[in-house]
């Protein structure tokens, strides 16, 4: 029988609209698959990202020395290398003998807190403990303003002539107040500072002062322009305290013939005080006695 063409119309506009739905839900089907399969793909890809990492837990000042106990562990999201990363065995070092000892670290540059660590941020000081080293105090020297413990210092000294020698570099401040700092000391270097404080004391306007590194974990330390007398290097030399090596780089240095010609002018500029240099270093010396007495009281009042 004979279909009716208004029912065949509609039967084939049902059948086309029909159609162009099953294609529409096919490809929406598709689309949200395809958007799933990317969803899927950055969640694996945000999930492989996800570190424990080591992250500041404070503020760290440029310089400062850190442990492994200076960070603490998270999880982090984020695409930095793992052989980018500290470890706790960074911060290790085996020795000779088998044994196991922290190496002493610092920060490179500030650190604000929550910063992932890594190795570039941190670097292996060179100046490990040694036999010599002695916890030394010094309250003759000018200290700047700002001075904190854990800052890094240049100590020089300033003649009334202009001229400006580095006598010791680079000394990390233990501990500090208002007038005495604390630093760990080679007997070199304490030669070498014991004889530009006399010099300090006997030339009228001299001044021994200390310089703060801005930047010290960024900045080399600054290279000793000072020369010893003959008599101060003559202890040097007879002195079993002091190590092979900084011994042979102050002789070396000593009779530098740059060096020879600034101990001469340093020696110039001495000369006019021969006959009262020890009237001056006795008072210096007794102003040094009284500031260490009252800080030994304050002291010794804090412990009982």
């Amino acid at each position: 029988m004979a279909m009716n063409p208004m029912k065949r119309r509609a039967r084939n506009s049902f059948l086309i609209g029909f159609l162009c739905a099953l294609i529409m839900m096919a490809l929406i089907v598709m689309l949200l698959l395809y958007k799933m399969q990317g969803l899927k793909q950055n969640y694996e890809k945000l999930e492989s990202q996800q570190k424990e990492v080591f992250v500041a837990s404070d503020y760290i000042q440029s310089g400062t020395e850190v442990t492994i106990a200076s960070f603490k562990k998270e999880k982090v999201q984020t695409s930095i290398s793992d052989n980018e990363m500290v470890r706790a065995i960074d911060f290790q070092q085996e020795n000779e003998d088998g044994s196991v000892t922290d190496k002493i670290i610092q920060v490179r540059t500030d650190i604000p807190k929550g910063t992932i660590i890594t190795k570039d941020l941190l670097e292996e000081v060179e100046n490990q403990t040694t036999n010599d080293q002695r916890l030394q105090e010094y309250n003759m020297i000018v200290l700047p303003t700002k001075l904190a413990a854990d800052d890094y210092i240049d100590v020089r000294i300033q003649f009334p002539t202009g001229e400006d020698y580095v006598v010791v570099s680079k000394k990390k401040v233990v501990e500090a107040d208002e007038k005495t700092i604390w630093m760990k000391m080679n007997e070199d270097e304490i030669l070498m500072l014991g004889n530009a404080i006399v010099e300090a004391y006997t030339i009228e306007g001299s001044k021994l002062y200390a310089t703060t590194y801005t930047q010290a974990g960024l900045q080399d330390a600054a290279v000793p322009t000072y020369v010893v007398s003959k008599d101060v290097m003559s202890i040097i030399g007879t002195n079993p305290n002091i190590r092979s090596e900084a011994r042979d780089g102050l002789y070396a240095r000593y009779h530098d013939q740059e060096q020879v010609q600034v101990r001469e002018r340093i020696d110039k500029t001495l000369s006019p005080y021969v006959g009262s240099q020890n009237s001056a270093v006795e008072t210096g010396l007794q102003e040094e006695l009284v500031t260490r007495e009252e800080g030994r009281r304050e002291f010794v009042e804090m412990l009982q």
